[in-house]
């Protein structure tokens, strides 16, 4: 989860993403951490072996400025979603590398050793989720869908049959919202992978291959007016990176 606790940023917006095939990056070599759009969200369950909660949990899409060689001037804009709740980043960082990989685990660090593998549906979903959710923060950027995409995400990767669960609330976010938002994005598809941290710093999910700068050349991206960001602690997922 991204511990995140109070970022003042402007509106940020990604165009283009979606549908992209380019040649995959070694290393994503990240320059920035944001969260344009969030709101602050209750999380409570069960999940390892014990009670889980986490109150005023900023929840939302994770922006990273990526470059393909560290101190590099080439960037690009890769939005990610948090699947990792346990481990800490800094809105506003800079300096650490991501590899790529394949979702597999809820990246749990509590009793349950290895962490709790997750099912295929539960992998398919979450992936569907960042695709769906990308494509909607392209189309309606606000806080309140980037936080309910957010929580889905969590809810799906923490609620299964080992007896761990995960409920959100707070943040004008149903049960029922995170069902339907579910549901659509099953039906709209996705696929992706998982960004594994190189310093163990959180895991985010992403929508399909991540580019290499060099294959964007057709490739719109802008971004506006991010202001002033306390780094504050994110758990990949706000407040996950």
């Amino acid at each position: 989860m991204i511990h995140l606790k109070q970022a003042a940023l402007a509106a940020a917006t990604v165009f283009g993403l979606a549908g992209l095939s380019p040649a995959f990056a070694a290393t994503i070599n990240v320059d920035n951490v944001q969260l344009p759009y969030s709101e602050s969200i209750n999380l409570n369950g069960f999940i390892d072996g014990s009670s889980y909660s986490d109150y005023n949990q900023l929840a939302g899409q994770i922006v990273l400025t990526v470059n393909n060689t560290v101190g590099s001037a080439t960037q690009y804009v890769l939005p990610v979603w948090c699947v990792d709740i346990f481990h800490n980043i800094y809105l506003g960082s800079s300096g650490f590398q991501f590899s790529q990989g394949v979702l597999s685990t809820d990246n749990s660090t509590g009793t349950a050793n290895p962490p709790a593998l997750l099912t295929g549906t539960q992998i398919s979903t979450i992936l569907d989720l960042a695709t769906y959710g990308n494509s909607l923060m392209q189309s309606d950027p606000t806080n309140h869908n980037s936080a309910l995409v957010q929580a889905a995400i969590w809810t799906e990767e923490y609620t299964n049959t080992n007896g761990n669960y995960l409920t959100v609330t707070g943040g004008d976010i149903t049960a029922q919202d995170i069902t339907d938002i579910t549901t659509a994005a099953v039906a709209y598809g996705g696929g992706g992978g998982q960004l594994i941290s190189e310093n163990g710093v959180q895991q985010q999910v992403y929508d399909g291959p991540v580019p290499e700068p060099a294959s964007l050349g057709l490739l719109a991206v802008s971004i506006l007016g991010i202001g002033v960001v306390h780094r504050r602690r994110l758990k990949h997922t706000p407040r996950s990176i």
